[in-house]
């Protein structure tokens, strides 16, 4: 089959290393999906203005999406997503509405909160304006933004001085900003590939630097060898009882089916309190599937190599594809109704 890969061509205001940083994961996947027997072409998208890639793309039977955004900004990933859906082209991940509602925090907790998914209490800030009705400590961040960018040693905040100090900075920066209570107790990935739960990692904060809040900030993520790297560790399969697995799953499985539909694949974050109850922190469509990334790591431990993963994710889009056109032949009276 010929699969095109869609990625982030950059910018020309990119440096080489951000360039060989994207490149790097899209030859991965590459190599992957020619190991499943299939041809794979690479495909950048390399401005917002720049549609020469849906031209490329209907030579192909699917399409593997791996464009986060175009030359760095995230926001116009829902543009690329939805002009996918309009081609009819299957193609992996997840949909344009779940892709577009998680880049706007506020909404996506609203919706999760009305559904009855135990999430963190948050507010939208209103320019410099203190949240009266969260309790102390609360984490500040941009509402949308992924990847943990704007999340640094100081988002979290104990003192109503430091969080006016922390809007102020954040505001100047940002043009939405979440303030949500901080939930203090253990941190947990679920993935999802399909309505397939892969197993649970856990995050271990025991080694960040002395006087660091145990989050995952951007260096932690990024910033490979730093203090904050060096002391967020994940541990996959995570260590935990079979009954704190359970909620933490079915927790994650409602998040994960209310934002996304149970369609492609993504992350659920979660943080568990002392008493034992899940919160939801995000739930992250199409993350990070570099074969040292933590999806991959899961899928490890689920028995599957890289390119079983990677393979399972075009079935997925593939089954998704079939099904929708099955629906809409019915619906048109090409198929009988039986």
């Amino acid at each position: 089959m010929k699969i095109a890969i869609l990625f982030d061509g950059g910018w020309d205001t990119w440096e080489q290393r951000d360039v060989a940083s994207v490149v790097d994961s899209v030859k991965e996947v590459q190599v992957a999906l020619r190991a499943c027997g299939h041809e794979a072409s690479l495909v950048p998208v390399r401005a917002p203005a720049d549609f020469g890639w849906l031209s490329k793309i209907r030579r192909v039977d699917a399409v593997f999406n791996l464009c986060e955004g175009i030359g760095g900004i995230s926001r116009f990933e829902d543009f690329v997503v939805g002009a996918l859906e309009l081609t009819g082209i299957p193609y992996t991940g997840c949909r344009p509405w779940p892709v577009a509602l998680t880049h706007r925090k506020s909404a996506a907790n609203t919706l999760l909160a009305r559904a009855g998914t135990p999430i963190p209490r948050f507010l939208l800030a209103n320019g410099n304006k203190l949240p009266i009705d969260l309790t102390l400590p609360v984490i500040v961040k941009p509402a949308a933004e992924d990847a943990s960018v704007g999340i640094d040693a100081g988002s979290v905040c104990t003192t109503k001085r430091a969080l006016r100090k922390r809007l102020a900075e954040m505001t100047e920066q940002y043009d939405e900003v979440l303030v949500q209570e901080y939930v203090a107790g253990r941190e947990f990935n679920v993935g999802f590939i399909g309505d397939t739960v892969l197993p649970l990692a856990e995050l271990c904060f025991d080694n960040m630097p002395e006087g660091s809040w145990p989050i995952l900030t951007y260096a932690a993520k990024w910033d490979t060898g730093s203090p904050e790297d060096l002391g967020s560790v994940p541990i996959c399969p995570a260590e935990i009882s079979a009954e704190l697995q359970k909620r933490i799953v079915a927790v994650a499985r409602q998040a994960w089916e209310e934002l996304c539909g149970a369609e492609g694949y993504g992350r659920v974050d979660l943080r568990v309190d002392a008493t034992g109850q899940p919160f939801v922190l995000e739930v992250n469509p199409n993350p990070d599937i570099s074969d040292c990334a933590g999806l991959s790591r899961m899928a490890k431990v689920q028995g599957w190599e890289y390119h079983d993963l990677i393979g399972r994710i075009v079935d997925e889009a593939l089954s998704r594809s079939t099904s929708r056109q099955a629906a809409n032949a019915l619906v048109e009276g090409a198929l009988p109704v039986t």
